[in-house]
């Protein structure tokens, strides 16, 4: 089993996808690794934004791209005791080296540009990629098809959620299943043959413990991906599961 933040250890003045979140995850032994969700801007810069700061700029009527990098730079995504901005996928990069941490990479949907997103991200990723344990994932079938085609360097995933439940019968090397599907969907059948599990939006202790005590014969072939660590702690448990 390996845990994943998603968007880095957030806390009360720390907010998740910041830099703060991130360093504040490499000092908890118990993550392995991050996820980041990734997005376009207007100027062609990626950077990584948490859901509620995308449904902030959208409102339904906007897209990512209607901004440039400066215009979030600008934001203050944390909080008024702590101010912190929005980080780019360079900076990821840039202090993933090195740091033996898993790193799962979500593209977000860009409609008409997903295949310029996509070259921008494997691009840019391709000259870390000695040093950092990369796995590329999207929603869109359409970019994941375009990843399986392009590039063979790092594991390429789908995420399955309640409306993309189709993405699981994509042939892929993971997927990135939410946990209230997992009645719908036997995830032995997919380690059997090899394939890897992430299991997302485990925020709870309990949403965990009942995991493990239904999965515990595959548990070495499932990622738990929580944005709530702080809920997910370094007990005994865990500990002894890992």
């Amino acid at each position: 089993m390996k845990v994943i933040a998603n968007g880095g250890a957030s806390t009360k003045n720390v907010a998740n996808n910041t830099l703060d979140a991130i360093y504040l995850g490499f000092k908890a032994p118990y993550i392995d690794g991050f996820k980041f969700k990734l997005y376009l801007t207007k100027d062609k810069e990626i950077i990584t934004l948490s859901d509620d700061i995308v449904e902030l700029y959208t409102k339904g009527l906007n897209e990512i791209d209607d901004y440039t990098l400066k215009d979030f730079l600008l934001f203050n995504v944390g909080s008024n005791v702590q101010k912190q901005q929005i980080v780019t996928l360079r900076q990821i990069l840039y202090i993933f080296q090195n740091t033996n941490k898993y790193l799962i990479l979500e593209l977000a949907d860009q409609k008409e540009n997903n295949a310029l997103f996509t070259d921008l991200v494997l691009n840019m990723i391709r000259s870390y990629s000695n040093s950092i344990n990369i796995y590329l994932e999207s929603e869109n079938k359409e970019i994941v098809e375009y990843l399986k085609s392009t590039d063979n360097s790092y594991p390429i995933g789908i995420r399955v959620t309640e409306n993309s439940r189709d993405n699981w019968y994509v042939d892929v090397d993971f997927y990135d299943i939410d946990t209230t599907l997992l009645d719908d969907f036997n995830i032995r059948d997919r380690v059997k043959e090899n394939k890897l599990i992430m299991i997302d939006q485990v925020n709870r202790m309990e949403v965990f413990d009942l995991i493990y005590a239904e999965y515990q014969d595959i548990f070495n072939f499932i990622y738990i991906i929580t944005s709530q660590i702080a809920n997910i702690n370094s007990s005994e448990q865990i500990q002894n599961r890992s």
